[in-house]
């Protein structure tokens, strides 16, 4: 009968031996691929993996107040519209840090996502395809919906993993940067640098096993950090239940978003352009033109977006309000608002940029906007 406990030890030392194998290829397989490859896994994972986990999401938030007036208007205008971008008079600076959930899998090939707000306001953003609700508490305040989650994807989690980093021009370069843990995972560790101080600058970590993108820090050209994600727990593949996409009960305001079906493609873009910028970044390309006339009577607002196939900026003109309007410098995470007093022949402007650019560059293209020729 003194077979069994020998046996029990080749078999121990066999399954060890199998796992130090599987381990060794994994590595090995890691180190092969280039960082290229690494991103185009990446970005299968996101839409075809199935994953559950709770991530956090921290921004440095900064506000200031440039100019009260200009020439006759009144400073009460500008103050208004500060409390429409979510920020007063002055300056000040706060980190915010978030956390959600997501919930992410592939049902008869369709993907569903569910994220959920864990601070704040109970909020829930439930994704089937290309159908986009939020779901809220009554009485929650949120007015502006539409503007203040970004359609298809949505969120900070998409914004974060949405990114198209295959996508990058020439403007970056992508090397490895070693290897680390996060979430008791191994992985790689990719930095996206770019070649001048117009753009930022990012730090992916991804999953060894995977290529799910564990973490991320996005940061300025002096290596300061102004957004990070990451991880704090994480369940895959068959973990995952088809039950935790669906709904909280206790939210009954379901809000539906849609996307705006007035933007012009590029193509289309010349012929209805009323605005033009006269500076961009090297690499930045127009990739979609608006204006939308409000129902209420008052002036209607162009808007021109950008994009380096990375980053993206949105620049927003419309006529001077009544009663004026004060240059304003908002900086959440990586993303600038910043808001310029232009004059053209038919009266004063208010040019408004908003987008992943530093602030030096934001306000030289919003003093190059012009009346299109």
């Amino acid at each position: 009968m003194r077979w069994w406990p020998a046996n029990r030890r080749r078999i121990g030392l066999l399954t060890v031996g199998v796992a130090l194998a599987a381990a060794a290829s994994t590595a090995a397989d890691s180190q092969q691929r280039t960082p290229a490859q690494w991103l185009r896994t990446m970005d299968v994972a996101f839409r075809d993996l199935d994953y559950d986990g709770v991530f956090s999401y921290y921004t440095v938030n900064r506000a200031q107040q440039v100019t009260a007036s200009r020439r006759d208007r009144q400073v009460d205008g500008a103050e208004r519209r500060e409390a429409t971008l979510g920020f007063g008079v002055g300056s000040r600076s706060a980190a915010r840090l978030a956390t959600f959930r997501v919930v992410h899998k592939v049902v008869d090939s369709v993907e569903h996502e569910r994220i959920v707000h864990l601070n704040g306001p109970p909020r829930e953003i439930i994704r089937v395809g290309e159908k986009i609700h939020c779901v809220l508490q009554p009485g929650d305040e949120l007015q502006d919906l539409e503007g203040s989650i970004p359609v298809g994807p949505v969120g900070p989690y998409a914004r974060v993993f949405a990114r198209r980093f295959e996508n990058m021009s020439e403007n970056y370069q992508v090397r490895f940067d070693g290897t680390d843990r996060v979430v008791a995972r191994p992985a790689m560790r990719l930095a996206v640098l770019p070649h001048d101080h117009d753009r930022f600058g990012y730090r992916l970590w991804l999953d060894n096993a995977t290529g799910l993108l564990l973490r991320s820090e996005l940061h300025d050209f002096e290596g300061a950090s102004l957004e990070i994600f990451q991880f704090t727990s994480l369940k895959l593949g068959d973990e995952v239940l088809a039950a935790d996409l669906e709904p909280s009960k206790d939210n009954v305001v379901v809000r539906r978003l849609t996307k705006s079906p007035d933007a012009a493609s590029p193509a289309e873009a010349p012929s209805r352009q009323r605005w033009r910028v006269r500076w961009v970044p090297p690499g930045f390309h127009l990739t979609s033109t608006d204006f939308r006339q409000p129902t209420d009577g008052r002036q209607g607002v162009d808007t021109l977006v950008y994009s380096d196939g990375l980053a993206a900026f949105s620049v927003f003109i419309e006529a001077m309000p009544e009663a004026g309007a004060g240059s304003v410098i908002s900086r959440s995470g990586a993303t600038v608002v910043l808001t310029h007093l232009a004059s053209a022949g038919d009266g004063d402007h208010l040019v408004t940029v908003v987008g992943e650019v530093p602030v030096g560059t934001a306000r030289r293209i919003a003093s190059g906007v012009a009346p299109h020729p």
